[in-house]
């Protein structure tokens, strides 16, 4: 079958099958109480266990990994639209994006095959979660600059360190740890990658609320003790990976859902002819975030470098989600920032996202990085 001029591999399962599952999960989960809180301003940064776990019994997880993997062998595009298509149906997705999208597909590349075949299917069949040990108190948008060490001992790891704004982390049941295992002058040189059992002694997690609803984790590990096995890649080699781990984070494709399940929800609600242009625009800049999602999609799954097709997809989906904000605000009158109560336009969350937009513009890499990314890699360059 084809979509929207795409080959997809394997007809037998179709999006329409895939749809369905979704919005039938939607409908249970609201029933259930798994789904996303009325106040969070994404469901994105929504999470839950029960949730992650429905989607590997549904066989929604690492649908274009090998099928040695847990996968289904389809093609990495199908994956695209079913991302869309469960953040179309406002599904609890923080453990999904961390653990499938980002740190799965990155194991895929870089990890060994020993390492795939043991994480891999435990990750499809919903039943490991992952969150990500990238950002530290002083190392954020400059990753370069952590200073979390590993210090080699014998066939083990000690490790000692701070993360922050780790998202899952009172989910998670492993730790992708960015950790500097090598001291030079070059200090995107010396970093290695982990996967670290979060249950290990020396880890200590604080759970920190935020004014949408969420959380946030914060990992301490004093003299955490890890095998050396557990490294992901070769010692001292993880910048590599570390930048392609963050290239598949930034293909935002569940955020193309939300935008164009907020744009629906938001139509008849809107009646003059000025304001349906309004909303008729956001949905080209829509149909344009897809576009470079997919763009980046295709290379990724070629392994081909992505980097700027990546930062392409993440910048411009971060931006229109504050320029729908601010559009809604603009068409709905200030009856758009109500977060709940008789007043509050689509159960509030349209005023979520007003709180909670500016945001997207930061996690995963400020939006100025992006720029200054895309301007090295394709400005000018042969394509």
């Amino acid at each position: 079958m084809t979509t929207a001029g795409f080959e997809i591999a394997n007809p037998a399962l179709t999006l329409e099958d895939t749809a369905a599952t979704a919005a039938r999960l939607a409908q249970e989960f609201a029933v259930s109480g798994c789904g996303v809180p009325s106040n969070q301003g994404s469901p994105s940064d929504a999470d839950s266990r029960a949730a992650y776990a429905a989607y590997g019994k549904a066989g929604l997880i690492g649908m274009h990994w090998p099928q040695r993997y847990g996968g289904r062998g389809l093609d990495a595009l199908f994956t695209f639209a079913v991302e869309e298509q469960l953040g179309y149906n406002w599904l609890p997705l923080s453990s999904y994006l961390l653990s499938v999208k980002t740190i799965g597909n990155a194991l895929l590349q870089f990890a060994s095959e020993e390492m795939c075949q043991i994480f891999l299917p435990q990750i499809a069949s919903g039943d490991m979660i992952f969150c990500q040990g990238f950002s530290e108190p002083e190392a954020g948008t400059d990753l370069a600059s952590l200073r979390t060490t590993a210090r080699r001992d014998g066939d083990r790891y000690i490790v000692n360190g701070r993360k922050i704004w780790t998202s899952s982390a009172e989910h998670a049941d492993w730790v992708y740890l960015a950790v500097r295992t090598g001291f030079t002058e070059a200090r995107h040189r010396g970093l290695s990658v982990f996967l670290v059992d979060i249950t290990t002694p020396g880890i200590v997690v604080d759970v920190h609320k935020t004014l949408g609803g969420g959380t946030l984790g914060e990992l301490t590990l004093t003299d955490v003790s890890i095998p050396a096995d557990q490294i992901v890649g070769e010692e001292n080699a993880g910048w590599e990976i570390l930048m392609g781990t963050l290239d598949f984070e930034r293909v935002t494709s569940e955020k193309v859902g939300i935008v164009l399940r907020l744009l629906d929800d938001m139509a008849p609600l809107v009646t003059s002819p000025k304001d349906r242009e309004i909303l008729a625009g956001l949905r080209g800049d829509a149909q344009i975030a897809r576009l470079h999602g997919r763009r980046a999609t295709e290379r990724l799954d070629a392994r081909q470098d992505a980097s700027a097709e990546s930062s392409m997809a993440k910048l411009s989906i971060a931006l229109l989600l504050q320029e729908l904000a601010d559009a809604a605000v603009e068409v709905l009158g200030p009856r758009a920032l109500i977060e709940s109560g008789p007043g509050a336009v689509l159960d509030g969350k349209l005023a979520a996202l007003a709180r909670a937009a500016a945001a997207t513009t930061i996690a995963g890499g400020v939006s100025d990085i992006q720029r200054k990314n895309i301007s090295r890699r394709r400005v000018g360059a042969a394509s």
